[in-house]
């Protein structure tokens, strides 16, 4: 549940810088209509690289994030195949050895 939060907070943060990408790529091509000289070129550039930075590291973290919810789940079903064996290998052995108990009866008789 944890991992499930974190994803939820990491796909809201992407969301946020991608409306905030979306708004300086705007302004970097004059397209806004708000562009009056306050920021200069460079300056928006070094926002958008440092912004598409952000971006790729939340996509590894995200990776992350699934890769151990992924190994959660498979030690998760791992622990329930275990159990499984235990239980059919204890019917087993007692199956064993009511048959060992009758085969050594059948034998005294």
């Amino acid at each position: 549940q944890a991992i499930q939060r974190q994803l939820e907070e990491l796909e809201e943060r992407q969301r946020a810088l991608e409306i905030f990408g979306v708004k300086l790529e705007r302004e970097l091509r004059g397209e806004s209509g708000k562009y009056s000289g306050t920021k200069d070129e460079t300056q928006m550039l070094q926002e958008w690289f440092e912004l598409v930075l952000e971006k790729n590291k939340l996509m590894r973290y995200e990776s992350e994030l699934l890769i151990i919810a992924q190994e959660l789940e498979l030690e998760d079903h791992q622990s329930r195949l275990e159990q499984k064996l235990r239980e059919k290998m204890a019917i087993d052995g007692k199956s064993k050895w009511r048959q060992t108990v009758t085969d050594h009866t059948h034998t005294s008789l």
